[in-house]
């Protein structure tokens, strides 16, 4: 790949970290080991440097521990997940993350029945999360629609990584369009946006989620963090028909310096879109007599939070984008959980 400078992409938007982020990281990889996703001890090692307990102290960084720790373990579960899909893919085993992938959407949609993979860590863990989140009643109850719209963002990722997938094993670059929608439906923000209004509390009726304003702020979330990253996975991901930079210089015959700065500059425009939505929001509030909307602007505080901290976490923070852990088909940081029994 040809030599390029990396843009300063820093964002606007205030960041914290929670208190008990090392704690929140420390209990997050308890949780990792009990259920399996965690099995060689070489991988465990190097779960702390991969810190994604202390990128998710960052997006709900007053929030009660235990709400920070249900939200860790989701992600921590995300991308264990996202790194299984890429083994399938770098190994010719991508019927056999699928087949997973089908038992995930069942559980997912809430169908009790044990699935041909009911042993493996993912759908074990996957139970554990979907019980602490939708039955436990330590949290805050959650509404009918909000558990609607949940599962249906969970199912989005994942038939997100179908998409993903099939571009991959075609070597299809999608249009600048198809990209935008496939990356950030595969993105696990938009479940996890969902989360933070469980743990702050917040009740966003469906009337205001689907409004152009929220729609904005949180679709604009998905993809400035989404764009920030293929940016700095770039040197990882030559050849991936999944990530702006790729689609943009294919498509506009830019070069590889040329079309990062040209994502970049969609960043900076998507943050001018959330900035002028998020202004935008308390008037729509106040129009729709939405209760409590201090909660609600709180967890806009908190994906802006999230943003910023990820960038950080990106370029200082993690091993996640490092080329030394992460060449061959398997990156170092993972175990490979594809060839895990079924029960068929």
């Amino acid at each position: 790949m040809d030599s390029y400078e990396m843009p300063d992409l820093r964002l606007p938007f205030e960041t914290a970290s929670h208190p008990d982020a090392e704690h929140v990281q420390e209990l997050t990889e308890a949780w990792c080991l009990k259920f399996g996703l965690l099995r060689s001890p070489s991988v465990a090692r190097k779960f702390r440097a991969l810190g994604y307990g202390r990128i998710m102290a960052t997006l709900t960084p007053w929030a009660p521990l235990e709400g920070l720790a249900l939200i860790t373990d989701w992600n921590s579960f995300f991308f264990v997940t996202d790194d299984q899909q890429n083994i399938g893919v770098t190994t010719g085993r991508v019927a056999r993350y699928e087949g997973l992938v089908a038992s995930m959407r069942r559980v997912i949609g809430g169908d009790s029945r044990p699935t041909v993979h009911e042993d493996h860590p993912l759908i074990a863990a996957l139970r554990d999360l979907l019980d602490r989140t939708l039955v436990a009643q330590s949290l805050h109850s959650r509404p009918d629609d909000w558990v609607t719209r949940f599962r249906g963002n969970l199912d989005l990722w994942l038939t997100g990584h179908l998409a993903e997938n099939a571009y991959r094993q075609s070597g299809t670059v999608p249009t600048v369009e198809d990209y935008v929608a496939v990356r950030r439906a595969a993105s696990t923000v938009l479940p996890t946006v969902d989360l933070v209004e469980l743990v702050e509390g917040a009740t966003v009726p469906d009337v205001l989620y689907r409004s152009p304003q929220y729609q904005t702020v949180v679709q604009g979330t998905a993809d400035i963090m989404c764009w920030i990253n293929d940016i700095h996975s770039l040197h990882m991901e030559q050849g991936d028909p999944i990530n702006l930079v790729t689609v943009l210089d294919h498509h506009e015959h830019l070069g590889v310096q040329r079309a990062i700065d040209a994502v970049a500059a969609r960043v900076a425009s998507r943050v001018d879109d959330h900035l002028a939505a998020t202004r935008e929001l308390p008037a729509v509030l106040a129009a729709l007599g939405v209760a409590e909307p201090e909660a609600v602007l709180r967890c806009v505080r908190d994906q802006q939070s999230w943003a910023a901290g990820m960038e950080a976490w990106d370029r200082t923070d993690t091993i996640r984008f490092s080329a030394a852990e992460a060449t061959g088909a398997k990156a170092s940081y993972v175990d490979d959980l594809l060839d895990w029994p079924t029960t068929a």
